[in-house]
């Protein structure tokens, strides 16, 4: 598995994530909205298979697995209003600060990997 494929794969979970998130704080006052938020990234990757190199005629392929869907879950609030949905503002908000968080991180180590790449091939 490539870096950047990876690194493309974490951003368009964020991307997924923060739409969700968005709804979630949007539907706030909705009288019996439920949360939902996506799957754990790690959950993502644990449904992944990665691809081999093939370097030698003797190699041998798997067919291509490629990544398929975000799955969805029903967030459990920290409390529930009186108008029966449970999103919490405080939670969402700290998902957004954590989405921030990894795109900055995402988008630094693709950086550093480009400039990396970039270096090797200066003879």
């Amino acid at each position: 598995m490539f870096i950047f494929q990876l690194a493309s794969q974490h951003a368009e979970w964020l991307a997924a994530r923060q739409s969700l998130t968005a709804a979630n704080i949007a539907n706030a006052d909705t009288p019996g909205y439920r949360a939902r938020d996506v799957l754990p990234f790690e959950s993502v990757l644990d449904r992944m298979q990665l691809n081999l190199a093939v370097t030698h005629v003797n190699h041998q392929l798997e067919p291509g697995n490629r990544f398929t869907s975000i799955g969805l879950e029903q967030e459990e609030g920290w409390d529930i209003t009186y108008s029966g949905n449970n999103v919490g503002l405080e939670t969402e908000l700290m998902k957004v600060s954590e989405n921030g968080r990894m795109q900055a991180l995402d988008s630094g180590l693709t950086k550093t990997f480009h400039r990396m790449i970039l270096a090797s091939l200066k003879v």
